[in-house]
Order: structure tokens, then C-alpha cells, then sequence
């Protein structure tokens, strides 16, 4: 199956994280031959689990491959362990962190610490294997803890014996894991099935919406993109009741997300009498061959299915992105910038957001300016009802006069540019449509324009997407180099790199100044990595310095990670 890491229907960041579970299989010290003692085994192996277990990358900035190559040595001191085997589970079901009270990164750092000393106090091969091992990954969890040093003088004594980690090969194939969620399970088919009731036969047989996602391109950038999704009901004698069918292997925030629409059609629909019995509703996405996951296809997914209810016909020209719950509110999602501009490709001149990402449909503004918001007339939403009457075919009239009249002024903005909303007519007639429709956020935003009260830099949630976007592919890479130790720089990572580079530097002024020095930080590793060794630079001292780049991004970011405004902002 192709697999496309495609954020469909919204998670903005998207499938989150991968965890690679540690290949136990590779050779790299014979574990019998250790020379430790129970007491030295039990600190060394309960820090190395520590750092798998009680760190996680949303809470710790500690990333996957780090816990999962500490615990690749842990389970080899211990392999029979029941805390190894359970820890390794618990990463694949689950991804999180399951922090016990007090663990801190210094306390984790410490054990690995005094399990290395005791590791050179055998001066055997083994030992000093395992002892470079621990190094790293005690240097990477706590690199500014205050056994540093210590540890890298002993490092140093190490690679001078060319006892040093590879960490190449040390990881399986990708599990995928949902950060919104504490439990993850398998890609598969979800079905939910509420009970039947006195309907004959459904008011429509199927019916179909554009949703809006995010897809992650060979180049590690992201593109918006409008996908159809719709809904087909079929006569199925064997079925008591209504099962509603997602018919290709999702995630389980799509699956949730699923699990809540039932409810939410039950309450607005068997007190109405308008379930009917024996039905089969497929659900159909229009890239089957993708894995999907995340909750932001909710809202689509309930306008179709409340329309099979309903018989309401849906506007064509309709997309939308958020998820949903079971009492009809639409919650937010992420990435709603890029989602806005993938509706374009398909024609989708109305889009709905959640309200709670307005502050995204002004990223729009500051990235491209008037021209999105003039082509395409972007509403929030709050609840279902309201999305249902933007996306009906046959709209109350009240919403249909505003947006005849919202394209009325687009045309005149078109036709005499952008100086036309100085217009003392024009504001008028945004003022109007603001009023009549609040949650018209094209027209409140060129309002804004025309009132030069517009937003000139990016929300929190659009300076770290514009960073992320055009950093993420590079940033795996120097990760990996910088983990493994190893060269891997291609003339297309480089290519990548520059257009990176070009990008970031385009928005550099656009940037919530709060992010200011993360953004820079980025812009100095993707230009080492971009502009490569420097003259008789070897290449082990060329990723150090590449190191030494990256480690003051993950500083940064762990500052605004510790920023309470900064969480609220993007949280909340």
C-alpha cells in the first residue's frame, strides 16, 4: 500500500510522531560478557529505562529514537526484564510518557552516569562498548546536566580506542503514534452501528463534501489539499439498525472521532423519527491508498451524514475542516493556512473553519495577502448547525444575500486592486456583511485591511508551522547525523536545504517575535548543513559543529516550550 503521510482532516502537524522500535537483533556487544555487578546492572538499566519510559517529545522535547535507542541498551543488559518488555509495549500502544513523580532528566543522567563509571572500572572491550553507548545517550537526555564534562572526557578516551556509538541499523520500520491521544492503535477499518428505527428508508442515499488536509510531500514540505468524502447508504437486511462504515484503515483519532458522531446523529435524529433499520453506510475517502488519521475530517463527516437524515442537498462548492463532539460543537484543528489555500486546487470558493482557528485564517493575510480572501469566502464555526448553513445548497436567505453581496465586493476589488477598499463605499458594504454574518472572516478581514488595523506577523501557531514547514525535512536529517555519527548529506538534502533556507529568510520578518531566536537558530543549522564542510574540515568535526547548531535550536525551543504565554497562545 502507498502509505503518503497525509494529514488528512486535520491535524496540522499531523501524524505527530514516529516511533521506531529498537532492532534487538543487531550486533554490538555480547550482553554475558558485562562485567557488572546486580547493584551496577539495576542503576545503569533503571536509567536507560527511565529515558524510554518517563520522557516524552510534547512534555520533555525528548524525541522517539532517543527513547528508543536507550531502550535498545537497556534490553540488552536486561532482556528478560518484565520492565523492558513492558516499557517496549507500552511505546507502541501508546507513545506517551508515563512519568513517575520527581523523575528528572539530571536524576536519569546521574544513574547513567555512575552505571559508565562502574564500566570503566573493567577495562574490558564489552564494557567500553556498552559504557559509549550510555555516553550518548546520557549526553542527549541531560546535555547541559553537571556530569557532563565527566562524560565527555571519558568519551573522548573511548573514540580514541574507536569506542564510539552507531546507532546505524538500530531501529526497526515506523509506528505511527497520535500525541493527541494516550492510546494508539492498529490502521484499520472503524465501524459504529446505532440502533434502528420506524423511518422506512433514509431521506437521501448519498451525498458527498469536500474535506481539507494537510499532505507531506517527498520534500519533507507540507501542501494543503481539498479531498472529497462521502457517504452512501445501502439496503443490508443482515444489520439491526444503522452501521456507519469507514471503509479503509484509519487511526484512531479518526475512528474517535466516528465513535462521537453516532452519538451526536442519534440525539438529533431518533426523536425526529428519522432512523431507519437495516442499513449499511460506507464512508469513502477519495485517496483510498492513504492511511488516514486525526479528528479534523469530524465536521465533514457529520454534514454528509446528518444530510442522509435530512435529505438536504449540499453545495458543491463547499470544503471544510474541524472535528466534532457528540453535542455538535466543531473544535479546532491545526494547519489551517495551508488547508485554506489546498481548497483553491478544487474550486472551493466556501470554506469552513473552527472558530477557535480564526487567528489561522489571518496567517493567510500575512503570508499571501488580500488575494485568498477574496477568491474564497472563509466562515467559522462554532457548531454543525452553523457549518450546515454555509454548506446547503439551498441556504437561509440571510446567508445567501451575504455572500452574493461579499462577491459583489471581490469583484470590485478585483477589477480596481487593492486601493478600492479605502473605498468609503466598500467598507460599508464589509461593515454590512460583518454584521449580518460575525463569523465571516474574509470580510472582517479586509475590513481590517481597509481600516489598517490588519495583523502583520503570524500567530504562535502559524510562526512554529512556517518554521516547522520549510526546517522539517533537514531537521531529520541533522538529527540523524548527529545521533548516528555519520554523513548523510545528499546533493538533493543541500537543494532542499537552500530552498529551506530561502523560505525561512522570507518570512523571518513575519515571525511572532517571541520566536525570533528559534527562528534564526533554524536559519543557522539549515546554512551548515546547506553550505557543507568547511575547508579541511573532517567530517566528524563538521557534524559536531553541526551538532553544537542544533543543540541551541532544541534550547530555544525548550524555552518557549516552558512559556506559559506562549502554551496558552497555542493551546488554548
Amino acid at each position: 500500500m502507498k502509505i503518503l503521510s497525509l494529514f488528512l482532516l486535520m491535524t496540522g502537524l499531523v501524524l505527530g510522531g514516529t516511533y521506531r522500535p529498537p532492532n534487538m537483533d543487531k550486533q554490538i556487544f555480547d550482553p554475558k560478557k558485562i562485567k557488572l555487578n546486580k547493584i551496577q546492572k539495576n542503576t545503569l538499566f533503571a536509567g536507560l529505562l527511565s529515558v524510554a519510559r518517563d520522557f516524552d517529545e510534547e512534555e520533555h522535547d525528548v524525541e522517539y529514537d532517543l527513547r528508543s535507542h536507550s531502550l535498545a541498551i537497556a534490553g540488552r543488559l536486561m532482556p528478560d526484564s518484565d520492565n523492558f518488555k513492558d516499557v517496549l509495549q507500552d511505546l507502541k500502544d501508546r507513545g506517551k510518557a508515563v512519568s513517575e513523580e520527581g523523575v528528572t532528566k539530571s536524576l536519569v543522567s546521574g544513574k547513567i552516569y555512575r552505571g559508565v563509571r562502574s564500566l570503566m572500572r573493567s577495562k574490558t572491550k564489552t564494557n567500553k562498548k556498552c559504557a559509549a553507548y550510555c555516553i550518548d545517550i546520557a549526553l542527549r537526555i541531560d546535555p547541559d546536566g553537571k556530569n557532563v564534562s565527566k562524560l565527555k572526557s571519558i568519551q573522548a578516551t573511548l573514540k580514541k580506542g574507536e569506542y564510539k556509538a552507531d546507532w546505524k541499523d538500530m531501529l526497526e520500520a515506523p509506528v505511527f503514534s497520535n500525541p493527541w491521544d494516550r492510546k494508539r492503535g492498529e490502521f484499520k477499518e472503524r465501524s459504529e452501528t446505532i440502533p434502528g428505527g420506524e423511518a422506512e428508508k433514509f431521506a437521501a442515499t448519498q451525498r458527498t463534501v469536500y474535506g481539507l488536509s494537510v499532505r507531506t510531500l517527498s520534500n519533507g514540505r507540507h501542501a494543503g489539499a481539498a479531498a472529497s468524502l462521502s457517504a452512501t447508504a445501502l439496503r443490508d437486511k443482515s444489520i439491526d439498525g444503522i452501521e456507519f462504515h469507514i471503509d479503509q484503515k484509519v487511526g484512531d483519532m479518526t475512528g474517535n472521532s466516528l465513535e462521537e458522531i453516532q452519538k451526536l446523529l442519534r440525539v438529533r435524529h431518533e426523536e425526529a423519527g428519522r432512523v431507519p433499520t437495516g442499513y449499511k453506510v460506507e464512508i469513502t475517502f477519495e485517496d483510498k491508498d492513504t492511511l488516514l488519521d486525526g479528528p479534523s475530517a469530524g465536521t465533514a463527516m457529520s454534514i454528509i451524514l446528518d444530510s442522509l437524515f435530512t435529505g438536504r442537498e449540499l453545495d458543491d462548492s463547499f470544503a471544510c475542516t474541524g472535528a466534532i463532539t457528540a453535542d455538535g460543537k466543531v473544535t479546532r484543528i491545526g494547519g489551517v493556512a495551508g488547508k485554506i489555500r489546498g481548497a483553491t486546487r478544487k474550486d472551493c470558493t466556501l470554506v469552513g473553519v473552527p472558530h477557535e482557528n480564526i487567528g489561522g485564517v489571518s496567517d493567510i493575510l500575512v503570508l499571501d495577502g488580500i488575494d485568498p480572501l477574496i477568491n474564497i469566502q472563509v466562515f467559522s464555526f462554532k457548531t454543525l448547525d452553523e457549518a450546515l448553513m454555509v454548506a446547503s445548497k439551498e441556504k437561509p436567505p440571510e446567508v445567501q444575500s451575504t455572500i452574493d453581496d461579499f462577491n459583489k465586493i471581490a469583484k470590485v476589488i478585483k477589477s480596481k486592486g487593492e486601493s478600492s477598499l479605502s473605498n468609503g463605499k466598500v467598507i460599508s458594504l464589509l461593515e454590512d456583511v460583518v454584521k449580518r454574518m460575525p463569523n465571516h472572516q474574509s470580510a472582517r478581514i479586509l475590513l481590517s485591511v481597509a481600516k489598517k488595523k490588519e495583523e502583520k506577523i503570524l500567530t504562535v501557531g502559524g510562526s512554529f508551522h512556517q518554521i516547522g514547514v520549510e526546517s522539517s525535512n533537514i531537521s531529520r536529517k541533522v538529527q540523524v547525523m548527529v545521533w548516528s555519527g555519520e554523513m548523510d548529506r545528499k546533493s538533493t538534502d543541500v537543494s532542499d536545504a537552500k530552498d529551506g533556507l530561502k523560505a525561512l529568510k522570507k518570512v523571518a520578518k513575519k515571525i511572532d517575535p517571541r520566536l525570533q531566536k528559534y527562528h534564526d537558530s533554524m536559519v543557522k543549522v539549515m546554512e551548515v548543513f546547506a553550505d557543507g564542510r568547511e575547508d579541511d574540515e573532517k567530517d566528524e568535526d563538521y557534524i559536531q559543529r553541526l551538532k553544537r547548531e542544533w543543540e541551541k535550536v532544541s534550547a530555544e525551543r525548550q524555552k518557549l516550550m516552558e512559556n506559559s504565554e506562549i502554551m496558552e497562545e497555542l493551546y488554548g
